[in-house]
């Protein structure tokens, strides 16, 4: 019986706007399903109008604004009604501009908002992401994710905790791990291949009992990058970022020349 009421609750109004009124309007209405304003070229100004009345809405499951001109102020205001909706299923905001700041501004909003209890399919390919994809984007919900032609050259390893997540990769410069793995086996692949390499370096921070980052003469320019290295784990690039700034990594014993 949940099971029948589930797919009555789904049915509804799909609502195609032009006008960013137009989409207010409709998220006002409890029928409205699916609501789609593609193309429209909506920026900043009216992604916060649509989240602010997303923020009332409880009957929406499938929301459309892809081609538009969406930054990260929008999309800071996106991920904040996203995060707190309990019932939207799928999220498509793929060709906008984001860029890092705005995904890293998406990810943290969405997370701290609730995290998007019902959330199965997201689309940010083509926003200009990069380098690093945030480690918070992805929820437990989340089937799909397509993060694909975006400037991504390297994968946070927690990714390798979703055994059920799907995602897409294609056109992206990633180095860390190499995009051959995924070109060659696919998606599982390059999961286990990231569970791997948590593992070991949890292995090797427990190891070597990773301390601060002190210093003697330094290039304090490559010394942040060498402690955010050191912090997030990747002890073999935080050695060589420390060797060519002249510092200490404490726990270590890596001292530069």
């Amino acid at each position: 019986m949940q099971g029948n009421a589930d797919a009555a609750s789904d049915q509804g109004a799909v609502v195609n706007c032009k006008t960013v009124e137009e989409a207010v309007d409709a998220l006002r209405k409890a029928e409205t399903r699916w609501l789609v304003a593609n193309g429209r070229s909506f920026g900043d100004g009216e992604a916060i109008k649509i989240a602010h009345a997303l923020r009332s809405n409880t009957g929406l499951r499938e929301l459309s604004l892809a081609g538009n001109q969406i930054g990260p102020a929008g999309a800071a205001a996106l991920g904040a009604a996203v995060g707190q909706h309990a019932r939207l299923k799928e999220l498509y905001l793929h060709k906008n501009k984001f860029g890092q700041k705005g995904t890293e501004s998406f990810a943290a909003a969405l997370q701290s908002a609730g995290g998007a209890a019902s959330l199965q399919i997201l689309n940010l390919s083509k926003n200009g992401i990069g380098p690093r994809l945030p480690d918070n984007l992805c929820t437990p919900t989340l089937f799909t994710l397509n993060i694909s032609n975006n400037d991504i050259s390297e994968l946070p390893t927690s990714l390798g905790q979703f055994p059920n997540l799907d995602i897409q990769l294609d056109g992206n410069p990633l180095a860390s791990p190499p995009i051959t793995i995924y070109e060659r086996s696919g998606w599982s692949a390059m999961r286990d291949f990231l569970k791997e390499i948590e593992a070991s370096e949890r292995e090797s921070n427990a190891r070597v009992g990773l301390g601060s980052v002190s210093h003697m003469e330094r290039d304090d320019a490559l010394l942040s990058p060498a402690r955010r290295a050191l912090y997030e784990g990747r002890l073999g690039e935080a050695m060589s970022l420390a060797h060519r700034a002249n510092c200490v990594l404490g726990g270590v014993g890596l001292s530069g020349a």
